[in-house]
């Protein structure tokens, strides 16, 4: 990887390990994406929701983290955004052109401020400071989420039981 681009993967494996598994595997799935670009798209296709989390440039103080809405991914266009060029903006917008009816109807991004990209260096330790917390950002995220499709939620969790009589 290349210094604080790996923050993204670093975050979701740091949520795995402390919160995945207070999550029935049929509610909730984390995904880690090296190299996401179109790829991305078929990951989420079908889901109700997504939360994506990747390194970003917007001239904030590195370390910073964005709790940004699909909506909000247009300001970090030209010349800010994801550090792979290609990024989020880019992709969810493909998608929605070729894709429309698969598109989850909720996407939320967490950005963190990069500062550094050099090849084989380690996280800046600003934004390494800032995974703990980027770690709650998704748990609360998912709360939001999940209590917007209790119901839902409920049903699932109801079938499930049912299934293990």
């Amino acid at each position: 990887m290349r210094g604080d681009d790996e923050v993204g993967l670093k975050i979701v494996q740091q949520w795995i390990k402390s919160h995945a598994s207070a999550y029935p595997e049929d509610t909730v799935e984390a995904e880690i994406l090296e190299s996401p670009g179109i790829t991305l798209l078929g990951e989420i296709a079908g889901r109700d929701a997504a939360i994506l989390v990747d390194a970003v440039r917007s001239g904030a103080r590195a370390g910073t983290l964005h709790k940004l809405t699909e909506e909000d991914l247009a300001s970090f266009t030209d010349g800010t955004g994801s550090a792979h060029g290609w990024g989020a903006a880019e992709t969810l917008s493909l998608g929605h052109r070729l894709i429309p009816e698969d598109m989850p109807k909720r996407i939320y991004v967490i950005g963190v401020e990069a500062l550094q990209f050099n090849l084989g260096a380690d996280l800046s330790p600003a934004v390494k400071a800032s995974i703990p917390k980027a770690v709650e950002m998704i748990e609360a995220i998912l709360q939001e989420i999940l209590k917007k499709n209790i119901w839902s939620y409920l049903n699932r969790l109801w079938d499930r039981f049912r299934r293990r009589k």
